[in-house]
């Protein structure tokens, strides 16, 4: 019995913890504390600390964030699946919650608002109705909406842009994306991209909403005539639409390589589109302008920026950089400099203030003001007399004074181009301290120099034998491949494709001619590394794909970046190619479809022997020397391989489809011409191409002595009644 009332008070006590958590579930429910699963707010809903929504296929979610070393916090949406959780919009930038992350709420009215810890409004939402819920898509968009039309919504994120493009966002009009101030701040940065206001149908790049540094150039109903990589060219479907007198653009991935994507405006003035490749990491497609100095102020007031330089931006003599931390870490750099001493200017006394030269292109002349003087010491004593000036230049052919009066701005230096002695005004102590500051740097050196004077003699010994070794291999090199600089290749050294890819440790595949390694070069550009491998055939190769490919730049074929020829070490290194290969749009059945890096008529570059073989010109197996029409009888073995819809090593593959019979005809004429055994009977890839457009009639063809002997008949007799115009 007693036994049996100690189960009663046991099961008593369960069940009333029991109906307490229950309550307490509703409790939180009616008080809508805690957000609804899945991927939307219903009225009365919230959001708070680290819980979030996620759309339904778990690409993005939204929630709270914060970033490094930072007490604010800010509502955004971040893709989910991915580590970094990479941001795409930010709903507070410019007012963050500090502190704690506050609520998020979906009020019972239909209102949706962020409030701080203390319960102050922090930003909101105005919609023209009450809403009934709010719900982040797969595309990356948060929608509120009145019933469960998601495609009317009362208010969404895509209308209101922040640094990124998303797939699927209309956009264009007045809409702009806005950079953030630097990685860990995203408040508005200085830079901007959008439409043209003028009407044209081109993008263009803007410096605080005043000055415009860059255009795409206009839109020709395919690509941006400055970005040939954005385009309807396989990649992309791209829609134009005109809504009153506003121009708007929506993008959507049509390759399986690009269906994550995005265009960001990165804080240091370039917009660049980035893929996720191998789920977790973003590989950058392109980036404009190509040439970060030109970006304009990219520096800020008194920077310079030089490409060649690993730092870009440095601060002219007499300052020092607004932000150390960012200049460090070579991320942001539009803080600009400060004068470490002020100026003198006394309207009484005779001003102290020198003027340290700096040899840059102009820098901004809004500015500026010209007078006449006849020599370099006037128009310097008149920079002196004027309180404002800030520097001068001083041109002796045309005995023209430029003086220059506020912040300097938009200084950069091009080694190409004829650069100008900018004389920068700073101040008499700032200038000696620099110049005592170099002669203990040069006091120190002379007693280094002193201690290291034996072994520097031997060392000078040394390196002019090392150079004279180095310059006859360079002489070698040269003599054999031809002169980098005189084309767009690059010698590169051994050593930098050993940093490059980690010591050859990233392998994509290997072949007949080689292994293909991935790397990244120093400037982030990633690149497929062909390491040729032990036969005399690789020397053919080697040469013939520098002849081949070393001149070429077209926006449809892969570029061979450089060379890299030290000994017996032969590497050749192109773009890489992240989407994929042709074939696997040509044998989609074949469930053993290979990726290749490149096509095989250009650079050979294959995953495996069996795709080599099939491919290879006579001439690689003869020893005749090699030359382009070697990727003519390749290409002509591709042509079959579509013609037919399958390799050219499978057999007794049944044919499923029709075709255009004198496509078909003509096709195979192309192709057989490009197979022809002896080299010289075969087209050039020009005539190839306007005998595939039916601009050139094919040439009577030879009989090919590898036929059988009916067949040759056969083809002769065919070849006879046909006017000797082609074959039927």
């Amino acid at each position: 019995m007693e036994t049996y009332k100690m189960e009663m008070g046991r099961n008593g006590l369960l069940g009333y913890l029991l109906f307490f958590h229950v309550i307490l579930i509703i409790f939180h429910t009616i008080d809508g504390s805690v957000a609804s699963r899945g991927d939307t707010l219903f009225l009365g809903d919230s959001l708070t600390g680290k819980q979030t929504i996620i759309s339904m296929n778990g690409m993005f979610e939204l929630g709270f964030f914060s970033t490094n070393g930072s007490n604010n916090w800010y509502i955004g949406i971040w893709y989910a699946e991915v580590p970094e959780k990479t941001k795409v919009w930010v709903a507070n930038r410019e007012t963050p919650a500090r502190d704690r992350p506050g609520i998020l709420k979906l009020s019972r009215e239909g209102h949706l608002g962020l409030f701080d810890a203390k319960g102050g409004s922090v930003w909101s939402v105005n919609v023209s109705k009450k809403a009934s819920k709010a719900v982040i898509l797969d595309s990356g968009n948060f929608l509120m909406v009145a019933d469960e039309n998601i495609s009317d919504p009362l208010w969404e994120s895509f209308d209101h842009p922040v640094d990124t493009w998303l797939p699927g966002m209309r956009f264009g009009g007045q809409q702009k994306l806005v950079s953030w101030k630097n990685s860990l701040d995203p408040a508005p940065g200085l830079f901007s991209f959008h439409m043209d206001p003028s009407g044209v149908k081109q993008f263009v790049l803007t410096w605080n909403n005043s000055v415009q540094y860059w255009r795409s150039g206009t839109w020709n109903g395919e690509i941006f005539r400055e970005i040939p990589e954005m385009g309807n060219k396989g990649f992309y479907n791209i829609s134009v639409e005109r809504v009153g007198s506003f121009l708007y653009m929506t993008y959507s991935p049509i390759h399986p390589i690009f269906k994550v994507s995005r265009f960001v405006l990165v804080n240091s003035g370039a917009i660049q589109e980035y893929n996720l490749i191998e789920g977790s990491k973003w590989n950058m497609f392109w980036s404009k302008p190509r040439d970060q100095c030109a970006v304009y102020g990219l520096c800020g007031v008194y920077g310079t920026c030089d490409s060649n330089n690993l730092t870009f931006c440095t601060c002219a003599e007499g300052f020092k950089p607004k932000d150390d931390l960012s200049w460090r870490s070579r991320e942001w750099w539009s803080s600009g400099c400060f004068r470490q001493s002020p100026l003198s200017c006394d309207a009484e006394n005779e001003s102290t203030d020198q003027f340290f030269e700096s040899n840059v292109m102009l820098p901004d002349d809004n500015y500026s003001f010209s007078l006449p003087a006849p020599t370099k010491k006037d128009c310097e004593k008149a920079c002196l007399r004027n309180c404002s000036c800030t520097a001068f230049t001083f041109n002796p052919p045309s005995w023209a004074c430029k003086i220059w009066s506020g912040d300097l701005l938009n200084m950069y230096s091009f080694p190409s181009q004829s650069n100008t002695n900018v004389s920068i005004r700073v101040a008499a102590s700032a200038l000696l301290k620099f110049h005592r500051q170099s002669s203990s740097e040069g006091k120190t050196t002379r007693i280094v120099g002193a201690m290291l004077g034996t072994i520097g003699a031997l060392a000078v010994v040394l390196g002019i034998f090392s150079i004279v070794m180095w310059r006859k291999h360079r002489l070698r090199s040269t003599e054999r491949y031809g002169d980098s600089s005189n084309s767009f290749l690059r010698m590169f050294s051994y050593k930098e494709l050993k940093i490059a890819t980690r010591n050859f440790s990233s392998k994509l595949g290997s072949g007949g001619f080689g292994s293909v390694f991935k790397g990244t070069l120093t400037d982030g550009t990633l690149v497929a590394v062909k390491k040729m491998e032990g036969s005399s055939q690789d020397e053919k190769q080697f040469r013939a794909e520098i002849s081949s490919l070393g001149n070429v730049q077209h926006v449809n074929l892969v570029r061979l970046r450089g060379f890299c020829a030290e000994g017996s070490r032969r590497l050749l290194i192109y773009d890489f190619m992240p989407n994929g290969s042709l074939d696997s749009l040509l044998f989609t059945s074949d469930s053993k479809t290979e990726r290749k890096l490149v096509g095989r008529g250009f650079s050979h570059v294959l995953i495996t022997t069996r795709g080599t073989r099939g491919y290879l010109a006579p001439e690689w197996i003869s020893g005749l020397p090699i030359t382009p029409k070697v990727d003519v009888y390749s290409f002509g073995m591709t042509l079959f391989e579509i013609i037919s819809g399958r390799r050219n090593l499978e057999l007794n593959v049944q044919d499923s489809k029709e075709a255009d019979i004198e496509e078909v005809r003509r096709a195979s004429i192309v192709g057989l011409l490009c197979i022809e055994e002896d080299e010289y009977m075969r087209p050039n890839m020009g005539q190839v191409v306007r005998m595939l457009e039916g601009k050139l009639e094919p040439r009577t063809l030879q009989i090919q002595k590898s036929l059988p002997e009916e067949e040759q008949a056969e083809q002769s007799q065919t070849s006879t009644d046909s006017g000797g115009n082609g074959i039927s």
